[in-house]
């Protein structure tokens, strides 16, 4: 008995409390960070957690897990759309139970899907595209959000690679559009230009986040880190009908758009440091106010972590961590082709003192916990001594009571096209 517990303690001391509460809950499964809802936790008939990943074939998959049965589910909605990570399907639940999907093309058609029984992913009906490619636009990313203050309208967010004329070697078309539905996905609208990047051949990102109800914040860049260093990071909130700086100042009404990124004020501006930047999570606080996560770049071997908050007059900014280099891993013989992958930092929407990232320690990315107290900080490991990276972690929303579940990436990352990687969850 006495040799039995030691070897308890030794694994504990070895692998540290979370190694027995972590499980592969997908294999072979990646994702990117630009399509969310990538995983999302419903309780109705059943308490379960929905997710979606790409596989090294290009499937299309989601999956469920039932957390009082542990049952899983698994559907492959479209086989072999295209072997890249950014096409991973993003989720919204209806009143009644069902689900929408969403997906895309790394730059090509916009895809959905409606499940025909509620809380079940085994059954779907005939895909939709909602969006053709054509030889000017192609789509990429699928964000949904519903407001049950505008009678449960969905808004689906998504960019658009604009190539007409003088545009076909360039990013300056590049574009931020929503489209909406007021019939649960059955018609919608068409496209409209969120955001106008003033020409900059340069792409911007965004993120979302919403209260559900009446608004929806935007943390966005005006480009992608790796094509200059003047990249910095935007705040704005849409609500009853127009938009608005973090201040509250208007910036105009849904007919006067798109709006212009440049007149946006800024989260971060790296003017003042010369550093840039990339976008990572934005949440709300219980006052409402925005919480947003990002990393800056000094150098593509210095990844370092932000955590900002609107305290109602400015944004209160601090640094979190040291994330070490780029979590891609290249073959011989290949070249570096994306330097600004970070491991990942994300929040926990249901408590914005809780921050999970991935850093490089000891030769290996792992996961942690970050608790904000005041000025003060409590590291939790989530993964210790690991084999292969941990990577892109995300907090499944909406779960109010007990832990919150976070799924991972593990395995090994070479580029948005070749991954080695599955997922893992941790809910305890």
């Amino acid at each position: 008995m006495r040799f039995c517990i030691s070897i308890l303690c030794f694994l504990l001391l070895a692998n540290g409390p979370a190694a027995f509460s972590q499980e592969v809950i997908a294999k072979d499964a990646a994702w990117c960070w630009f399509s969310d809802p990538r995983a999302i936790y419903h309780k109705g008939e059943k308490e379960a957690v929905y997710f979606g990943y790409i596989n090294s074939r290009g499937d299309v998959m989601v999956k469920s897990l039932n957390l009082a049965t542990n049952q899983e589910q698994e559907y492959n909605l479209h086989k072999e759309l295209q072997v890249d990570d950014h096409n991973v399907p993003s989720f919204l639940f209806l009143p009644d139970g069902k689900l929408l999907t969403f997906y895309s093309h790394h730059n090509g058609d916009l895809f959905m899907r409606k499940s025909k029984n509620a809380e079940d992913i085994t059954a779907w009906e005939d895909e939709r595209i909602l969006l053709n490619k054509t030889a000017t636009d192609v789509y990429c990313y699928s964000n949904p959000i519903m407001l049950s203050g505008e009678n449960n309208r969905i808004y689906l967010f998504g960019r658009d690679f604009y190539r007409g004329k003088g545009f076909e070697k360039s990013y300056a078309g590049t574009q931020i559009y929503y489209i909406y539905s007021d019939n649960y996905g059955e018609t919608w609208s068409e496209r409209k230009i969120l955001l106008d990047n003033s020409m900059r051949n340069n792409p911007p990102y965004i993120k979302y986040t919403s209260d559900g109800k009446s608004r929806i914040d935007f943390l966005f860049t005006n480009g992608h880190p790796k094509i200059g260093n003047d990249v910095a990071v935007f705040h704005m909130y849409y609500k009853n009908g127009a938009f608005w700086q973090t201040n509250g100042r208007k910036i105009g009404g849904t007919e006067d758009l798109p709006v212009t990124i440049s007149k946006v004020d800024k989260v971060y501006d790296p003017s003042i440091t010369d550093v840039r930047a990339w976008i990572w999570d934005i949440a709300m606080d219980k006052k409402g106010r925005p919480v947003v996560a990002y990393a800056r770049y000094p150098s593509p071997e210095q990844h370092q972590y932000y955590y900002a908050r609107w305290n109602g007059k400015k944004w209160e900014d601090r640094k979190i961590a040291d994330a070490g280099p780029y979590i891609t891993i290249i073959k011989p013989g290949k070249k570096l082709l994306e330097a600004h992958y970070s491991g990942g930092i994300v929040l926990d929407h249901e408590n914005i003192n809780n921050i999970y990232l991935a850093r490089k320690i000891n030769g290996v990315y792992e996961i942690e916990k970050r608790v904000l107290n005041g000025k003060k900080e409590e590291i939790v490991p989530i993964t210790s001594h690991s084999t292969a990276d941990n990577v892109r972690p995300y907090v499944v929303a909406k779960k109010t009571t007990g832990s919150p579940i976070l799924l991972w990436m593990n395995g090994h990352y070479y580029h948005y096209t070749d991954y080695q990687t599955d997922l893992k969850i941790k809910r305890q």
